[in-house]
Parts: structure tokens; sequence; C-alpha cells
């Protein structure tokens, strides 16, 4: 595929990928704790939620990257005549409802919408600054950043923040800042407690995080996982 070929689609983005998977990108985040906690440091981390990402992506800005990574002619045309003037109704108990014009998003189900969507957010990770590190599985998204100190990953995060809200605003994007959330991975219990925000909005802090099925806690500790895991096993 051209955007495999072309190593158009960053690294960070395992979703919906040949030879990637969700072990991936938790086995990734597990091992960054894990050292960091080997060299004495603490680990801040913000899982990243977007309202309805697939019903919401801007079909004109979909394009517009379309054509900023290489994808135009008939490939570009095909795309844009699959997107537009997509109709749908609602049918409940055999009464069908009025068909409504689709104004957004990618449609579900078929083989091309995943591909349209991790490319309509593939320019999200290269606005993080230098030190922060992302991981993504389509729309499910965290970044973190390991440093000594606990304040000097709260600014580094914090400014991050900053530039992802306006990557949200510049492309139309809705963050869900209720279901945003962060974890200060730490073993010493002296580390303080940090603050985030996003849009203004005060992030909730977590002392244990489900990301893509596996559960981390504060501490790595894996108990929360095992007890869910033995529960499951069990039934």
């Amino acid at each position: 595929m051209y955007l495999e070929s072309e190593n158009i689609i960053g690294h960070a983005q395992a979703g919906f990928r040949q030879y990637k998977s969700t072990e991936d990108q938790t086995t990734h985040l597990s091992q960054v704790v894990e050292d960091a906690f080997q060299s004495k440091k603490v680990t801040l981390a913000v899982f990243l939620d977007l309202q309805r990402a697939f019903d919401k992506v801007w079909k004109d800005g979909l394009l517009a990257k379309m054509l900023r990574y290489g994808v135009s002619g008939i490939m570009y045309k095909w795309t844009k005549s699959y997107l537009y003037n997509r109709k749908a109704r609602v049918q409940v108990d055999g009464q069908c409802g009025r068909k409504v014009l689709l104004k957004q998003g990618v449609p579900q189900g078929g083989v091309l919408p995943p591909t349209l969507f991790i490319l309509f957010m593939n320019d999200l990770v290269p606005e993080l600054q230098k030190g922060v590190q992302s991981a993504l599985y389509a729309n499910g998204i965290v970044l973190w950043c390991s440093e000594e100190y606990a304040t000097t990953a709260t600014y580094r995060i914090q400014t991050v923040l900053y530039m992802v809200v306006m990557w949200a605003e510049q492309w139309c994007v809705t963050i869900n800042r209720e279901n945003t959330t962060g974890t200060l991975f730490k073993l010493s219990p002296k580390t303080k407690s940090v603050r985030l925000t996003v849009d203004d909005t005060p992030l909730k802090m977590e002392d244990q995080q489900t990301y893509l099925g596996v559960t981390f806690d504060k501490r790595m500790t894996w108990k929360q996982y095992i007890t869910s895991a033995e529960a499951k096993a069990r039934r």
C-alpha cells in the first residue's frame, strides 16, 4: 500500500496496520514505565478520548490531508465520491425514517474507512514536542513523559496538551474532556500529585487506567489486571 511503502503513517500508530497490534502499544507503554522506575523517574501519562471519532471526521480536512500526503488522481477522486452525498436512515420494526445526508464522518464497517481515519489522525504526533512520546491505536491515544521530577513532566505534558487542543480545533476534532484522564506512574509515596488541564478544564487523575484492554496501576503491580483476568477465566 502506498501509505506504508512511502512510510507516510507514523510509527506511533498501530491501528489497522499489518504486523501491528494492541500488544505493541501496551507492551511499549509498560516497558517505558518500568524503565523509568529503574532510573528512579516518574512517568506522567494522559489517555485522550476523542468524541465519536469516526463519525465526526471532517471530510474536507481529510481530503486536504490526502493531497498533502501525495494521494491524488483517480484515488483522490474516487475517495471524494465515496465520502460525499452519502445518506442514511433508521429502520425500527419494519418502519423506515426519512433519509438524512451525512455531512461528516467516515463510513464504518468497510475496509477503506479505517485507513482514511488513521490518515486523518497522522499529523497529530509531529505536533508533539521533544521528550513526549505517544502510542496510538486508531483513536486510542496515550501521551507520556518520563522525568526525574513530576513538575518537569507536568510542564512538558501540559505544553503538549495545549498543542493537541489547537490541533483539534484546527481539524474539527472534539476532545471528550470528561473521559480524558491522566495517571502519574510512581513508586515513591512522597511524590506530589500533579494538575493538568485540557482546554481550561481540569484533567481527572486516576490511580489506574485501562488501555486497549490492559489495566495499568500507578505502581505497575498488575494486581487489578490479574484479578480481572482470573475472574474472566472462572466464568
